[in-house]
């Protein structure tokens, strides 16, 4: 199913033109899974999330971190490398579905 998701994901991030692809796993608080495919030279992403793919998320203004939005979800990063953090948030209801996401690949 995850497999799945991914190509579900992917299609869903394609233009006709070529692009720039990176993915990255995230281990979250109380080991919850969180995968990112990152696209356009890290200026779109899409999540997926608890059987659930968010995205495409665009990069919007953010005081601090990059955050990626598409005024359903939010998914926000902020540092690099080993102190780079992130979580996942609902806009619709402000509830924070997932932080303290670190990358592990």
């Amino acid at each position: 199913m995850r497999v799945w998701m991914m190509c579900v994901l992917l299609s869903t991030l394609a233009l006709a033109q070529p692009t720039d692809i990176v993915q990255r796993t995230y281990r979250c608080a109380r080991g919850v899974q969180v995968r990112a495919v990152y696209q356009n030279q890290f200026d779109r992403v899409g999540v997926v999330f608890n059987h659930q793919t968010y995205g495409p998320l665009f990069q919007v203004a953010a005081a601090s971190g990059v955050k990626y939005s598409d005024g359903r979800a939010s998914w926000w990063t902020k540092g690099s490398g080993a102190a780079e953090e992130a979580l996942l948030m609902s806009e619709r209801t402000g509830k924070i579905l997932v932080q303290g996401c670190k990358p592990v690949q």
